[in-house]
């Protein structure tokens, strides 16, 4: 963001309200791919199957850790932004003198929680290559976390248990259909916590812009919007990992059904 003369409107970055893509990675491989390459490192079906759980796990870990990653780095740049302007400011002699020295816990804070995502990148990084025998590189950035069960997806899974067990739902499909379902309704809270925090953040910002509220005010609104949609990624991670578990179970569709947007 540029520094503003006095007198003119300070523009804001976007909101937060979509979590963040990384650029396409050419050659890379989509999740499906990643999957049929895990099966194939195994010795008998069972294997396949355990091996095809972890590496759905590894993949929504390590998508979800770029995603967070983005959204911390934009968050930092977000408040670096706010600083330019209290700088441009104050040499306007239009701030309060100690407006300027609140706003650098805010900074401190997104510095912390950009520092933590790059290790939670690497550690899912590792993680990945341990699962799936593959770079991180090798994963499309293009992916996104898995969309969540449509009836007619849970109809197929369903059909597709009584097919292979001879009768209803086994106990191992149960749980995991019991975990699914704990890990989407954590999901839907989460995002819905993340709409709010855009809206209040919104709000700071459209206050300030007409003198209500200070700089630091906008910064806090901006922390707690990165911090809602942070949380609402992780859970959106946890939710595929779930998701891909139960189909893997319930007949082996982890392939047929689609895994990303």
């Amino acid at each position: 963001m540029s520094v503003h003369a006095a007198g003119s409107t300070p523009r804001f970055s976007p909101p937060f309200g979509t979590p963040p893509r990384a650029a396409v990675s050419p050659g890379a491989l989509p999740v499906g791919a990643v999957l049929n390459h895990a099966a194939r490192l195994a010795m008998d079906a069972a294997d396949a199957r355990q091996r095809t759980i972890a590496a759905v796990g590894a993949c929504a870990r390590l998508i979800a850790a770029r995603q967070r990653l983005t959204l911390a780095l934009d968050g930092q740049q977000r408040i670096e932004q706010l600083m330019q302007l209290a700088d441009g400011r104050e040499r306007a002699r239009r701030l309060r003198p100690d407006e300027r020295e609140a706003l650098q816990p805010h900074l401190k804070a997104v510095w912390a929680r950009a520092a933590q995502a790059l290790g939670e990148w690497r550690d899912a990084g590792q993680h990945f290559t341990g699962v799936t025998h593959l770079l991180p590189t090798q994963l499309s950035h293009a992916v996104a976390q898995a969309p969540a069960l449509t009836a007619q997806a849970w109809q197929a899974l369903m059909q597709a248990q009584v097919r292979e067990a001879g009768g209803g739902p086994s106990d191992e499909v149960d749980v995991a259909l019991c975990r699914y379902m704990a890990a989407h309704r954590r999901c839907e809270e989460a995002q819905a916590r993340a709409r709010a925090a855009r809206a209040a953040r919104g709000q700071a910002e459209s206050g300030w812009r007409m003198g209500r509220g200070s700089l630091s005010g906008v910064a806090g609104a901006c922390l707690a919007e990165l911090a809602s949609v942070d949380t609402w990624l992780a859970a959106e991670a946890r939710r595929a990992a779930a998701r891909g578990a139960l189909c893997a179970l319930a007949g082996g569709l982890v392939w047929q059904l689609p895994l990303e947007r």
